[in-house]
């Protein structure tokens, strides 16, 4: 299974409450890495969800990765600079033009 089906396809645990209230341990332990508690009302339907934090901040950090990559994308004109920059890049590290991030940031 690749990253991102794994990612955004997370093995489930369904409960309902009653279950997990009787079982809260032993279902909080099963709600590690990607795999998700889902806690249902039966009457109402309404679900709620246990996640691992590790987990959840993975989503909030691809998230976050995904809306800037969707911003650039949306700027034509930064775009557009990035694509010719793009064209002359390998030209410019043959004749040594570029600088590694170290000579950039050496203290």
């Amino acid at each position: 299974m690749n990253c991102a089906t794994s990612f955004t396809n997370p093995a489930k645990v369904r409960v309902n409450r009653t279950e997990f209230r009787q079982n809260q341990r032993e279902l909080l332990e099963k709600a590690k890495g990607r795999t998700v508690v889902v806690i249902t009302a039966e009457d109402h339907g309404e679900e709620k969800l246990v996640v691992d934090k590790k987990y959840f901040d993975e989503i909030m950090h691809r998230l976050k990765a995904s809306v800037e990559t969707l911003e650039v994308a949306m700027d034509k004109q930064l775009l557009g600079s990035i694509m010719s920059a793009a064209r002359t890049l390998d030209d410019d590290m043959r004749r040594g033009k570029l600088h590694s991030m170290e000579d950039v940031f050496e203290e």
